[in-house]
């Protein structure tokens, strides 16, 4: 029996203004499979409308008896101390509060993430650990480029532990060019506390691994699990997959949601919730207080054949 029978795959933005009316790249589009059957991608203009129309749907999911996967593509958590040095306590929960109450996001996509990182940097030696900004921007503690941070042996690490294994993943410092995820993360997860706050969800949302450890979640406790997924684990299978023209974004939703959609269907999702092979104690007590982890890491073969599977059926 399949642990979930919705499975979403979101693609979130940092964008600083509502995204084009033309569905574009760079923006948000979500994707669903319920009950193996592929629902029509969707994109959403700004961070209000995405909460909102995510909420709508997951509440029907849960009224209508589904339990539900939302995989979102940013990190859950910043390295090891960063916690602790923010808020006094070794606990991602503690940040996401953090960052709440800090973070400014307007419907129209405005928001504060900038100085909001600039606040952050003040508590480390030096300039830095954030880093990248368009070069006009006024924001002196935060730097253009990462090679002008100093005082680096006063910063936090670098990367997590799920970064240093994916190869390809950005840091969560790096906040604008190519491939970044640090402002993603930073109205990301204030995003994701009002999502799981919402009064039609009812309060039956679980952060994984944080509120279940890394282990499969029990889905009749909690029948809402959120996870931090990386959807360039498929690259190539998303770029076999893409049709002509399709938006790079929308393909990316699309493949990763039915590639854990299909593995579900065989049995094959309980281990991506228990993380890579090899962990040790000490990593695993970092990844489940503090850091997150990819679902999916660890265990890319299986989830690259199922999307290759569901992409050769489709084709």
């Amino acid at each position: 029996m399949p642990l979930f029978d919705t499975h979403i795959v979101v693609d979130w933005s940092a964008r600083s203004k509502p995204s084009p009316a033309r569905p574009n790249r760079d923006s948000i589009w979500w994707a669903v499979v319920r009950n193996g059957s592929a629902l029509e991608p969707q994109y959403l203009r700004t961070r209000h409308e995405a909460v909102e129309s995510l909420a709508v749907f997951i509440a029907g999911e849960l009224d209508a008896g589904r339990r539900v996967l939302a995989g979102f593509d940013f990190p859950f958590g910043y390295p090891a101390g960063v916690a602790e040095r923010l808020t006094g306590q070794a606990s991602a929960a503690t940040v996401w509060n953090w960052l709440m109450t800090r973070i400014e996001d307007k419907p129209d996509n405005g928001n504060n993430r900038f100085a909001v990182a600039e606040a952050m940097n003040r508590r480390w030696p030096g300039v830095g650990p954030f880093w990248g900004r368009p070069p006009a921007w006024r924001y002196p503690q935060i730097p253009v480029r990462a090679r002008d941070r100093t005082c680096r042996e006063g910063h936090p690490p670098e990367r997590r532990i799920a970064d240093k294994r994916a190869m390809e993943a950005k840091t969560v410092w790096q906040l604008a060019y190519a491939g970044s995820v640090g402002s993603q993360v930073l109205v990301g997860l204030p995003a994701l506390k009002r999502l799981l706050a919402d009064p039609r969800i009812g309060g039956c949302g679980r952060v994984w691994p944080f509120d279940t450890g890394l282990r499969a979640p029990d889905t009749r406790e909690a029948p809402l699990v959120l996870a931090e997924i990386y959807p360039s684990l498929l690259r190539k299978e998303v770029a076999a997959c893409r049709g002509d023209g399709e938006v790079l974004d929308r393909a990316q939703v699309r493949v990763n949601a039915a590639a854990f959609a299909r593995l579900d269907r065989r049995g094959g999702l309980t281990p991506l919730f228990e993380g890579a092979c090899g962990l040790s104690v000490d990593e695993r007590g970092l990844i489940e207080q503090e850091e997150a982890w990819i679902l999916g890491l660890g265990h890319e073969d299986g989830i690259r054949d199922a999307a290759r599977t569901d992409c050769d059926e489709q084709g």
